[in-house]
């Protein structure tokens, strides 16, 4: 598994809103590999700061893919855009 993680660039929040149907169809399909995702949001609860993904993909090569053409991603959104090797070892409370 691999984790994402997107942080927004504040000036580029318009994008969002604009893209947001591409970003929707864009997963659609990709629904399987998503094992954990969201927004980061402030300590305002509202305020979005970026998203976390924890993709099910077998290399780094795959969850870069995934990440990179997501149309949110293409149209630079994110400033910044980390994508690191994860191990699930909790799960719903149970460990794994």
């Amino acid at each position: 598994m691999y984790l994402a993680i997107l942080t927004v660039d504040p000036s580029k929040l318009a994008l969002r809103e604009t893209f947001r149907g591409d970003h929707d169809s864009y997963w659609g399909d990709k629904m399987a590999r998503i094992r954990v995702a969201g927004p980061q949001l402030s300590d305002d609860g509202a305020t979005r700061l970026g998203q976390i993904l924890i993709l099910d993909a077998p290399d780094r090569e795959t969850a870069t893919d995934l990440v990179m053409k997501d149309p949110f991603v293409v149209q630079g959104l994110f400033s910044d855009i980390q994508i690191r090797r994860f191990r699930m070892s909790v799960d719903s409370g149970v460990t794994q």
